[in-house]
């Protein structure tokens, strides 16, 4: 079996690139129209940070404007989370949604967020367009309770879009339960307690 290949599997990339052991997080591995690429960032803060792009296996046409049926097709979502561990009612909360491709947003896609004591909140796209990773922003219930992101599709009521950067080719905004992984991207809890 090959170390890299044309899907997102666990097989295309490689063992190191986990979001446990934090040596390449996986999230920061995606496809581009040069092959994997994983991006490394110099400062905390992924969407105005500056960072570098090291191509790890060329393969073109893999994704973006020169893909081809040989490519990824559409983007798909690799990961969701919590941007934050912890949250106070009242507060802003971060999802972030990671794609296995670059992809660009139009207008306002919203995801749902589950509370546990029947308050749920909408999280509003609020910035990453033309990255792999987008960030959804929500008010944190002002209630005891503990939320939760679930297995849904991110919502494009009136003319909101996310689409493979640079085509017209529409991504999959299907978030399974598997996609959830524990607060900040690599904890274990896939729940925050707001106190």
């Amino acid at each position: 079996m090959p170390l890299w290949g044309k899907t997102t599997s666990d097989e295309s990339k490689p063992k190191y690139l986990d979001n446990v052991n934090k040596n390449g997080l996986a999230e920061d591995c995606f496809a581009t129209e040069e092959g994997w690429v994983l991006r490394h960032y110099k400062g905390s803060d992924k969407n105005t940070a500056r960072y570098w792009d090291e191509v790890l296996v060329s393969i073109g046409g893999l994704a973006g404007a020169a893909s081809t049926t040989e490519g990824l097709g559409a983007a798909t979502i690799t990961g969701v989370f919590f941007e934050q561990e912890s949250l106070a009612q009242g507060a802003t909360g971060t999802v972030v949604v990671v794609f296995n491709e670059l992809v660009t947003v139009a207008n306002s896609p919203t995801i749902v967020v589950t509370g546990a004591g029947g308050s749920n909140a909408t999280a509003t796209y609020a910035r990453g367009s033309g990255l792999n990773r987008l960030e959804f922003d929500f008010t944190v219930p002002s209630a005891t309770q503990v939320i939760s992101i679930g297995a849904q599709t991110i919502g494009t009521a009136g003319s909101a879009t996310i689409k493979d950067s640079g085509q017209t080719v529409d991504a999959d905004l299907t978030i399974a339960a598997g996609d959830v992984r524990g607060a900040g991207g690599s904890g274990s809890d896939l729940t925050i307690s707001v106190a």
